[in-house]
């Protein structure tokens, strides 16, 4: 069986001759730059330089051969920096990005400290805003080719590397205390705002995607709606005024891809599954397995099963920095409640972080080799 045999039986929630694997392929399945450094010469393998695919999260472009190495599935398409604009370190070790936002470096990790719209009052203000133009021809120079080729070339599941938001583009924008003060005391404003956030993906994703739709069969897109203990905001308000916002961006990438659509958002979201999928959610990344409501995997299974896949779930925030027998039962754990039937991509959870050993990052992927057949019997072993 293909790679990409194997992603669509997944993703059809089909069992084909093992769980398909999606990782390091973007902003959420990826690798911190250390702990790639280190796994890399862990399993004596040197490259001639560490690419950093993304600067804000300190993420190494992980290359064809370890993704073979770990028998990933998929294969990323990743866009340009837009024309006219060049990533530069200032002398306080910040940079500011296509749209004015402002990043600053705080330890491993770049944090925006300031905001084009952070001063904003009115909605005439919001409209004096210009982005950089969503639509670029820059950004997606040479990802028909890219695609072309791993269609022709390989056997992998296209996947687009990187992904939009709505919620999380309004806090970079206006700046995140700012944001939600607007959500909750001036709605008209807030709203006004989300609807810049999803017109500005919405014309990105169609302009990339009349470029390589037909070609790709994984989109990402996504937010963080939870905290460690339960929603960011009111349920209700999610469903009255993000939801339908989501959806808008959702049928934009539809209409040049029949493509699945993969949502990330951290935290406590099992209170979302519904209203996500209505909204044409077909994967929910990462399935963080200690935040509330989350802990239990095959509840979760029961819940989502034939509406979402599940992408991921390893306890990466707890586990990953710990002992290797505790990562070898959460990968085990993990498959033997979630892989059952399909509609299981087997990921890191989140970024793994610089702080993960890389025999737990081998142990990871050995555990998956070993039980990762269907039929799943890790209960027989």
């Amino acid at each position: 069986m293909t790679s990409r045999e194997r992603v669509l039986k997944t993703l059809n929630f089909e069992e084909a001759d093992r769980i398909a694997v999606d990782w390091g392929n973007n902003a959420v399945t990826g690798i911190q730059a250390d702990a790639y450094r280190n796994l890399l010469k862990y399993i004596g393998h040197e490259e001639e330089e560490i690419i950093i695919r993304d600067i804000k999260q300190g993420l190494a472009l992980v290359s064809d051969y370890v993704l073979d190495y770990f028998d990933v599935d998929t294969r990323p398409l990743l866009t340009n920096p837009p024309s006219g604009w060049q990533m530069k370190i200032d002398k306080d070790g910040g940079f500011y990005d296509e749209n004015g936002v402002y990043f600053k470096q705080m330890g491993e990790y770049f944090d925006f400290v300031k905001n084009p719209l952070e001063d904003a009052d009115t909605i005439e203000d919001l409209k004096a805003f210009k982005p950089s133009d969503p639509t670029d021809p820059a950004r997606f120079a040479g990802m028909r080719e890219r695609a072309r080729y791993l269609r022709e070339n390989t056997d992998k599941a296209i996947v687009i590397g990187e992904h939009g938001s709505v919620f999380y583009q309004a806090w970079e924008w206006r700046g995140m205390q700012n944001f939600m003060g607007d959500f909750a005391g001036d709605p008209e404003f807030a709203d006004y705002l989300m609807d810049m956030a999803a017109d500005w993906w919405s014309a990105w994703y169609e302009t990339m995607l009349k470029e390589v739709g037909e070609y790709v069969d994984i989109m990402w897109l996504g937010d963080d709606w939870g905290t460690q203990n339960g929603p960011l905001i009111q349920p209700e308000q999610f469903e009255k005024r993000v939801q339908p916002r989501i959806k808008r961006v959702i049928e934009s990438m539809h209409k040049y891809c029949d493509g699945k659509v993969a949502y990330h958002s951290c935290g406590s979201i099992s209170w979302a599954f519904d209203s996500l999928h209505d909204a044409g959610v077909d994967i929910i990344q990462p399935v963080q397995a200690n935040a509330a409501g989350m802990q239990d995997s095959r509840k979760l299974k029961e819940m989502t099963y034939g509406k979402l896949v599940l992408h991921g779930g390893l306890d990466n925030q707890g586990k990953f920095a710990g002992p290797t027998d505790a990562v070898i039962a959460d990968v085990k754990q993990k498959i033997r409640d979630f892989a059952p039937g399909g509609g299981y991509l087997f990921a890191c959870g989140h970024n793994i972080q610089s702080d993960c050993p890389p025999e737990n990052i081998v142990a990871i992927f050995d555990t998956y080799k070993k039980y990762g057949k269907y039929p799943v019997r890790i209960d027989e072993d």
